[in-house]
C-alpha cells in the first residue's frame, strides 16, 4: 500500500527543489548580464582591445545561457515529476466504481 503522508513529504521536497533551481537559473542569468555589461565597460574605456573583450562577452554569454538553461530546466523537470506523482497519486485514492453514467 502507499504510504500518503511519505509521498506528500516527498512532493512537497520535490516543489522546494523546483524553486531553488528555478532561482538559481535566473540568478546565473543576471549574473550573466551583469558580465557582459562589465565585459563591454572595460572595452568601452580601453581596458581590453576588440579581440579580448568579444572572446570574454562571447564566453559569458554562452557560460551563462548553458548554466541558466541547465538549471531551469532541471527546476522545471523537477516540477513536473512532482505533478506527476501528485496526479499518480490521487488517482490511486480515488474510487475506481466508475458505474454511473456519464450525465447528458
Amino acid at each position: 500500500m502507499v504510504d500518503q503522508a511519505r509521498i506528500a513529504a516527498k512532493v512537497e521536497h520535490a516543489r522546494q527543489v523546483e524553486r531553488v533551481l528555478l532561482w538559481l537559473g535566473w540568478s546565473v542569468a543576471v549574473l550573466g548580464i551583469g558580465g557582459v555589461v562589465a565585459f563591454s565597460v572595460l572595452w568601452a574605456i580601453g581596458d581590453l582591445n576588440a579581440e579580448q573583450a568579444v572572446g570574454a562577452i562571447v564566453g559569458t554569454a554562452l557560460a551563462a545561457i548553458l548554466s541558466g538553461a541547465s538549471a531551469y530546466g532541471s527546476g522545471t523537470n523537477v516540477g513536473l515529476g512532482a505533478e506527476r506523482l501528485e496526479l499518480a497519486v490521487r488517482a490511486m485514492a480515488a474510487p475506481t466504481d466508475r458505474s454511473d453514467p456519464a450525465p447528458g
